[in-house]
């Protein structure tokens, strides 16, 4: 155990140290963020004021909309960021003392898959935390106690699904430029995938079923649903129009007609945790080097 700790303590002191892997961990953040201060939050209030009017409360909505989306959104770019220290371990071949040393060999790879999630999981309550002062700030009320916590489990699961899922993919990755490579890519889709630069509902149908079925996607709708209920069931008292819009932002995801129910999503995301961490098993098993 002691081992064990003294890796993961080793993992988060060369995160941190390193200035260009945090960054680039908030690089899509900041993009997204970037893009709704520009354009995108204009855009969301005037289309919402052609369909309800212009009644109070509609920043308050859109600040809702866009930060559940970043908070997800970090999950997965924080995550494939702390794991960037696998790849350069390897690649100075730090990974290979490591593995002839005298240590368990799954302690090693444990160490990696622990420190990424303490490391997402802080910095995504930290982007909470200021996402809920921003919305209050706006004008809109703090979340209970109940949604707090709520909202903190679906970080939780959706971490460490995207960290197995991003730590079977940066296996196969042995040198920092093709991992840069891959960064890049992934910042890049993660917006579009989770209907965070354009709303889910303009997209191609066969685009919205793809997007719709991974975990990423599934935890924006879970935390829209959560951080949105309050101000969209008080601006959109119609059934028909709220969930006409909650298909058109993202929140209600479908698969054909079958509507994505709250419960479905979270099994859903659990699955893949154990699907990834099997392929995880079974790759690492592979490994010589």
């Amino acid at each position: 155990m002691k081992t064990l700790i003294n890796l993961v303590k080793r993992n988060l002191y060369m995160f941190f140290r390193n200035k260009s892997e945090v960054f680039f961990s908030f690089l899509s953040v900041i993009i997204i963020l970037g893009l709704y201060v520009l354009f995108l939050s204009d855009l969301q209030i005037s289309g919402l004021k052609q369909t309800v009017g212009d009644v109070e409360g509609l920043s308050v909505l859109v600040n809702s909309w866009v930060m559940s989306g970043l908070i997800a959104v970090s999950t997965v770019t924080l995550s494939l960021g702390s794991l960037g220290r696998i790849v350069a371990d390897r690649q100075n071949n730090s990974i290979d003392d490591f593995l002839v040393a005298p240590i368990n060999r799954n302690k090693v790879f444990l160490s990696y898959i622990i420190s990424t999630f303490i490391i997402a999981f802080i910095i995504s309550i930290i982007l909470f935390a200021i996402a809920e002062a921003y919305i209050v700030y706006s004008g809109g009320q703090l979340l209970s106690i109940i949604n707090i916590f709520k909202v903190l489990g679906v970080i939780a699961i959706s971490i460490i699904s995207s960290s197995l899922l991003m730590l079977f993919i940066i296996s196969f990755v042995k040198n920092e430029q093709t991992y840069s490579v891959v960064s890049t890519i992934v910042g890049t889709l993660i917006g579009f995938v989770t209907g965070a630069y354009i709303p889910m509902g303009i997209m191609p149908a066969g685009l919205q079923t793809f997007s719709n079925v991974l975990p990423v996607s599934q935890t924006a709708s879970l935390l829209r649903r959560i951080m949105m209920e309050g101000p969209a069931t008080k601006i959109l008292n119609s059934p028909e129009l709220l969930d006409e819009y909650y298909k058109m932002q993202g929140v209600n995801l479908y698969i054909g007609n079958y509507e994505l129910s709250f419960n479905f999503m979270l099994l859903f995301i659990g699955l893949t945790i154990v699907v990834f961490g099997i392929m995880n098993i079974i790759r690492f098993k592979t490994i010589k080097n």
